[in-house]
């Protein structure tokens, strides 16, 4: 683990940290995000080399879950280190790689240096490198390449951060002052419709209540904004929160809807 990410990655954090390495050399098995952005035959390849290893022929489950997998290796560190310790990773394109497995899953990203400080800067221009310069065009080219709905990837991201961000504002060993931004950038990033110069919010989107039956009753639950596709593939299921579960779509019983 980066050693500037260990006070924060302690514990049953510490797997929130791992998925970020620091050196000049990427390896054999890392891939510039640049240079997959700029040559399509070979992000074509690994998307169907993922879909081998599934055996299924829809693009669509294989590019999403694939992305999952990638933002939940790289949204912890990018945007624990941008909210907490107001630290800049380099995660433009020309800066970062990802690492495969030999499914062509990924495994991890490095970095060639560890960026610098981003302190005073607002919600906006700390996350830009990572909403506007990374995901914006790596979510286009899977949404226009395989059908999957943008939508559905920007919800991948949206989920991971909303986990981050919530644990962060309730970490009492945060100061005070990163409490509160953990509070802010998460309502900048997902509870506001529009961002600046009268952008939509690709993760703006009201997650619905409804109530689950349990045996202490029925318990409201906030279903995710768009199902994830995993119960397309092989072995693939609806998660406790999906919203096309068939658990939620057959009961309808569904609270006020909710604005984050």
């Amino acid at each position: 683990m980066i050693k500037l990410l260990t006070p924060i990655f302690r514990g049953e954090w510490a797997h929130f940290g791992e998925g970020l390495i620091c050196r000049e050399e990427a390896g054999s098995h890392a891939y510039l995000l640049a240079d997959l952005l700029n040559e399509p035959e070979n992000f074509d390849a690994i998307l169907l080399r993922r879909a081998r290893f599934y055996d299924v022929d829809d693009l669509r489950p294989v590019a999403s879950i694939w992305f999952l997998k990638y933002v939940t290796l790289l949204v912890p560190p990018i945007a624990v280190a941008a909210t907490v310790l107001q630290h800049g990773f380099p995660v433009r394109p020309q800066d970062i790689s990802v690492v495969l497995d030999e499914n062509a899953a990924p495994v991890a990203f490095v970095i060639p240096h560890l960026g610098e400080s981003i302190a005073g800067l607002d919600t906006q221009r700390r996350y830009a490198p990572l909403i506007k310069e990374h995901l914006e065009p790596l979510i286009s080219y899977l949404s226009s390449r395989t059908r999957v709905p943008a939508k559905i990837l920007w919800g991948n991201v949206a989920r991971r951060l909303e986990t981050l961000l919530t644990l962060a504002q309730q970490r009492n060993v945060f100061s005070p002052n990163a409490v509160q931004r953990a509070a802010s950038d998460k309502a900048y990033l997902l509870e506001q419709r529009v961002w600046h110069c009268n952008k939509r919010n690709p993760m703006f989107g009201s997650k619905r209540q409804v109530l689950r039956n349990t045996e202490e009753g029925k318990v409201p639950v906030r279903l995710h904004r768009h199902c994830c596709l995993d119960y397309l593939l092989p072995g693939g299921s609806y998660c406790g929160l999906c919203p096309l579960s068939p658990e939620f779509r057959k009961r309808k019983q569904r609270l006020l809807p909710t604005d984050s």
